[in-house]
């Protein structure tokens, strides 16, 4: 809608100054291309005001999508320090006590062979309680119960439980501020480019208020003028739909 507007703006002002142009060429009085002036001026400030207001909008997006990619990183970053909080404050002391009590049942059942009596019986005992205790917290423990995070020198593997734990989330994967930063980053390019058309278009004022005091040249102002604010729209209708 802005950029159609500009469009219209800058053909309206070329058609009438071209006609203040003709009539004046025809008039000798002094005050001949004062009607093109106030009509350059006019449309002049009025594709300005739609550049800067377009350029305002398209910041403005940009500032959000820099705060989004942002939140969006804060909240990616929680996501993963609770699942890296849960391995290690909840996994692994129970996964390191059943591993704990694998060794100790092994050794008491090893000491046990040696042994009669009494003293048999007690460390088969205590192998007891440690398979007990294997038994109990087995189910709550998939980080040492399950194969797949067996190591071969007898230990856990933690990066991959982490991954596990990750990938149960796929919200939290999915997670992108990085893209939300480059849209933030290009929508600021293209606010930056839009208010080059300003230039233009505000040398088109000057060139309106230039043309009052002179007579003779009068008319050549205005139409430079208007060239200039039909390439102001046009650099701004380009960024618009090329940016």
């Amino acid at each position: 809608m802005a950029g159609e507007m500009l469009e219209l703006s800058a053909s309206e002002v070329e058609g009438v100054v071209v006609s203040e142009v003709i009539v004046g060429d025809h008039e000798p009085s002094p005050e001949r291309g004062r009607g093109g002036v106030a009509i350059l001026l006019t449309v002049a400030a009025v594709v300005a005001a739609l550049i800067g207001f377009r350029a305002a909008l398209i910041s403005h997006s940009a500032s959000d999508s820099w705060q989004s990619a942002l939140r969006t990183d804060v909240k990616r970053s929680a996501a993963a320090m609770e699942d890296v909080s849960y391995l290690y404050q909840t996994e692994l002391p129970i996964a390191m006590r059943i591993v704990e009590a694998r060794i100790v049942q092994g050794e008491m059942l090893a000491a046990a062979q040696g042994q009669s009596g009494a003293s048999k019986q007690g460390l088969l005992l205590e192998a007891g309680v440690e398979a007990e205790i294997i038994t109990g917290l087995s189910p709550s423990s998939p980080l040492a119960t399950g194969a797949d995070y067996a190591l071969a020198s007898g230990g856990l593997d933690l990066g991959k439980r982490l991954a596990d734990l990750r990938a149960q989330h796929p919200e939290s994967l999915a997670l992108d501020p990085d893209g939300l930063e480059a849209t933030g980053d290009h929508l600021a390019h293209k606010a930056e480019m839009m208010t080059f058309a300003l230039l233009p278009t505000s040398a088109a004022a000057f060139l309106g208020v230039l043309s009052q005091p002179f007579r003779r040249r009068r008319l050549l102002l205005l139409r430079l003028g208007a060239v200039a604010l039909a390439g102001g729209a046009a650099m701004a209708l380009i960024v618009e739909v090329l940016a």
